[in-house]
């Protein structure tokens, strides 16, 4: 039976602003020089109560546990005389960002996005390329490739003197069972041993190729040589320029998706310091780095440099260069190509949207006219009337949390829609990885995070001591997703006797992947504000109370670790305090002018009428309140959790526990898992939309039951070369060294 989920977060559609209704498009801000007839000023006074746990933390109290990781810390709830601290700021931030939503505005945000994103190409794509030998600028001459096989299946070195990544070298070759060539014995250029051929064998000189033991059961390396009587020259499909400036992106994107830390910070099982490219384990991060990775010489294009080349089908020309033969690539285009003008940031003090001229506004970069606008809307100090007991104290250690993901819009399939005009509609299952980001698409909007609705209030939060781990008792259907697992008991992560969870033990997984809480303010707490707001239109006050006012079983989301379940929260407007500026003008013109009393929740409910007539008459502003609606009310029936896929072996009648290896990257590599060209039936999965037909998400069986999954390093490994191949070429190279 199939297991559905929801990924933590969706998208709410932003809309092209084209065509908005008239008091939702962009303009200029009202004059400050006075307070005009029809617009709203005063207070409006807040209630905020917590549904689920909000995490306030205190990053200048945190703290290390007494185990765990060094780096790691417990960060304390936010506290201000002894009450739990909510900052304004916060607050505000939420609001603006709902705000932003609920009228379709522009983005306050969106820097960081202008250069093109990378992805790993599959492995059918290693067929397009052919190996090359940059012999000048733009110069490739076309070469031929022998296996040298270099490690066992548990990536140990069977070659003594290993030779490194380009060196020269002379090898014997000779085709294999299989009908490739292998290298049966080899020297450095520089050594004067003599190899002598034999039979069917052949003598070439050649340029070694080592990546290193990169990925689980690898064995296989390869030497570049010329093909016979002489290599190919290859004619270029673009200037040489262009060629490498796309091979320093595609460089760049190999650098930014691996942080300095998880290439220099490694260390041995015995605390020594770990080469790149040492392999020190097994699993995620033990493994080698490929050069083109962490070493500068071989990050560079030159003469010399042995690489793959993608040569069009029909021309035989090079179109582009690649250091591995399934190696990441670049899309043409970036996320912030795909963003539509009308809701990128405006740099134009008259064509600010409705959040704008609102909340404020800061032009992006450098701008030589008006360089910002303060806003007319205000949130004062937040504060907690209750004493410390809204407080849930998890102190001393306090507890680890999951893993928070971090933004990856190389998924393409989660962040990119159908077209610019559609965002609403994601791109379709089973598009080519390569044609997720390409002109014409769009983006899915404003990130969300669900509701996670259909726990149970009082078990879910409770957290037992000792015993089984937490995280692998389901409570009420669901697991406590919030938690991270403690350790697997090895590194297979075998499952218990009774097959229906994660075998796991002590210690607690407390590292630099994670951090813990030493407490959280409790479901139920409520926080009180004010927000003052100065010569806003019914349109602008509508949308505020359409904020304050969302249906029963509707939350917003607030604080820290939204993805795990916490700080969903419900505000509610207690009074109100607005007078429009005729009231104003007619108070001032008088000393002893008093302004007249109104029925405030009158106005609100008015302005909340005339918004949501706007609302229901535009289509665009339609689908985005159904979306926010349905986020925020989330699904009773679906448990909200990043994907992962389901262990072979589990027992069917059990639901799939968090894995404690932290292995969420195999549910994607499932996904694109491909038959011929195209994925296979049910993969190829788009992030769903939030309100529509399509069935959610779903478990994937994991096929190998490890966790040790290719990586997007290079030097794949190929399939094995004959029953005992290996020890026939070691047998040989021994005999040759021993005549």
């Amino acid at each position: 039976m199939a297991e559905g989920f929801l990924n933590p977060y969706t998208f709410a559609p932003a809309f092209p602003r084209d065509g908005l209704p008239k008091p939702l498009q962009d303009g200029p801000p009202p004059s400050r020089a006075r307070l005009h007839p029809g617009r709203w000023s005063g207070r409006i006074e807040v209630a905020l109560t917590t549904e689920t746990p909000l995490l306030l933390l205190d990053p200048a109290r945190a703290y290390p546990p007494s185990s765990g990781e060094e780096g790691h810390d417990v960060y304390p709830v936010r506290l201000r005389d002894g009450r739990p601290y909510l900052a304004a700021t916060a607050v505000k931030g939420m609001l603006r960002s709902a705000f932003e939503t609920v009228t379709n505005s522009r983005f306050g945000v969106f820097h960081g996005h202008e250069e093109p994103l990378g992805f790993r190409r599959d492995a059918g794509f290693a067929l397009k390329l052919v190996p090359v030998w940059v012999a000048g600028d733009g110069r490739l001459l076309r070469f031929e490739t022998a296996l040298l096989e270099m490690y066992d299946k548990q990536g140990k070195q069977l070659v003594q003197r290993p030779p490194a990544h380009m060196q020269r070298v002379r090898a014997i070759i000779k085709r294999g069972k299989l009908n490739r060539m292998e290298v049966i014995d080899f020297v450095p250029n520089a050594d004067a041993r003599v190899l002598r051929e034999r039979g069917e064998e052949r003598l070439v000189n050649g340029i070694a190729y080592i990546t290193g033991p990169t990925i689980e059961g690898k064995r296989f390396e390869r030497i570049f040589y010329p093909g016979m009587p002489k290599p190919e020259q290859l004619k270029l499909a673009r200037p040489w320029a262009e060629i490498v400036t796309d091979w320093n992106h595609l460089i760049a994107s190999y650098k930014s998706a691996h942080p300095p830390a998880e290439l220099y910070e490694r260390t041995t099982d015995d605390g020594r310091p770990a080469d790149p490219g040492e392999r020190i384990g097994e699993g995620p991060g033990k493994l080698a780095w490929s050069p083109h990775i962490h070493n500068a010489d071989h990050q560079e294009l030159k003469v010399g440099t042995v690489c793959y080349a993608l040569v069009h089908e029909e021309s035989r020309e090079v179109e582009r260069l690649y250091p591995v033969p399934i190696p990441r690539d670049v899309y043409n285009v970036s996320p912030g190509d795909l963003l539509d003008e009308s809701l990128a940031p405006t740099f134009n003090y008259g064509k600010m949207s409705p959040a704008d001229r609102l909340f404020g506004w800061v032009a992006p970069g450098k701008n030589a006219g008006n360089a910002g606008y303060r806003g007319r809307l205000r949130v004062g100090p937040v504060t907690c009337d209750r004493e410390p007991t809204v407080i849930r104290d998890l102190s001393p250690d306090g507890l680890p949390l999951a893993i928070l993901s971090t933004p990856k819009p190389q998924q393409g399939r989660f962040y990119v829609a159908e077209s610019a005009a559609r965002p609403d509609q994601p791109v379709k299952d089973g598009t080519k990885k390569a044609d997720i980001y390409r002109h014409g698409r769009g983006l899915r909007g404003r990130k969300m995070y669900w509701h996670h609705a259909g726990l149970d209030a009082e078990q879910h939060w409770k957290v037992p001591s000792g015993g089984t781990d937490p995280t692998q008792i389901a409570v009420g259907g669901r697991y406590r997703e919030y938690l991270r697992p403690r350790t697997a008991i090895d590194d297979s992560a075998p499952l218990t006797p009774d097959r229906r969870r994660f075998a796991t033990t002590y210690p607690e997984q407390r590292d630099s992947q994670n951090r813990s809480i030493g407490g959280w303010v409790l479901p139920g707490t409520t926080f009180r504000f004010t927000v003052e707001v100065r010569d806003v239109d019914e349109y602008e006050l509508g949308a505020l109370a359409w904020l304050f006012d969302l249906p029963p079983g509707h939350f917003h989301r607030l604080g820290f670790g939204r993805p795990l379940g916490f700080g969903s929260v419900r505000m509610a407007i207690e009074q109100a305090e607005l007078h429009d500026g005729s009231d104003y003008r007619r108070y001032y013109q008088t000393l002893s002018g008093v302004l007249p009393e109104r029925d405030c929740r009158a106005v609100l409910d008015t302005a909340l009428e005339k918004f949501n007539a706007l609302a229901e008459a535009s289509p665009v502003l339609k689908t985005v309140h159904e979306a926010m609606l349905a986020v925020s009310r989330g699904v009773p029936t679906l448990p909200v959790h990043y994907p992962r896929v389901r262990r072979e072996g589990l027992d069917v009648r059990a639901a799939t526990p968090p894995d404690p290896r932290g292995v969420q990257y195999k549910w994607f590599t499932a996904n694109e898992q491909l038959k011929g060209n195209a994925s296979v039936h049910g993969r190829g999965r788009s992030l769903p939309r939030p309100v529509g037909s399509e069935p959610p998400l779903e478990i994937y069986m994991d096929e190998n039951g490890n966790a040790s999954a290719s990586r997007d390093t290079g030097g794949r490994s190929r399939p094995r070369n004959g029953k005992n191949g290996h020890q026939e070429r070691r047998a040989n190279r021994k005999d040759r060294k021993q005549n």
